[in-house]
């Protein structure tokens, strides 16, 4: 079962991966969201609840932020956050075991809360810091797939923030 937990992780690293290459918010967001469906299966395969729980926090995260736009959401933009945000850390609290299991909540935190940022730089600057959190919770509960996913992920968002961010900025001048 580990190897097909760690193969379900595999594919959900790809589409992450994939997600920070996206040129458009929308595109990176959907890519984002499949990945972590992908993540929930192989936690559950694992017995990694935790993850699994806020990976699917993540997944509404995720889709809220995406329709950031809507009427009601744009009304409501600072409420909806707050309350998002909120959700993700009572998740946290109510899986915690130890210390550890508290890394999966902040890695969330991160890579949802860039998705309510407009500017794709800034989305890729904030997701960037959520890696490390599960590359540390992927070690520690068996999901090594994942973890060499996050080192990949970590290189694909520098790749991205150099392709779109700095070079852009040095062909300006």
């Amino acid at each position: 079962m580990k190897y097909v937990a760690n193969a379900v992780g595999l594919l959900a690293v790809a589409m992450f991966v994939l997600s920070y290459q996206q040129k458009k918010r929308r595109n990176i967001v959907l890519c984002n969201a499949a990945s972590r469906a992908l993540y929930v299966l192989q936690y559950i395969l694992l017995g990694a609840f935790e993850g699994a729980v806020l990976d699917v926090v993540g997944i509404f995260a995720s889709v809220a932020a995406q329709h950031k736009d809507s009427p009601f959401i744009k009304k409501y933009l600072k409420a909806v956050m707050v309350i998002v945000n909120l959700v993700i850390i009572a998740s946290g609290l109510i899986m915690y075991k130890n210390v550890f299991s508290l890394l999966p909540m902040l890695g969330v935190l991160f890579h949802t809360g860039a998705f309510w940022f407009t500017k794709e730089k800034r989305i890729r600057i904030v997701s960037f810091f959520g890696s490390p959190f599960w590359l540390a919770y992927n070690l520690l509960s068996g999901a090594y797939g994942s973890a060499v996913g996050d080192v990949l992920s970590i290189c694909s968002i520098g790749l991205a923030i150099y392709r779109y961010d700095i070079r852009k900025q040095e062909e300006k001048k």
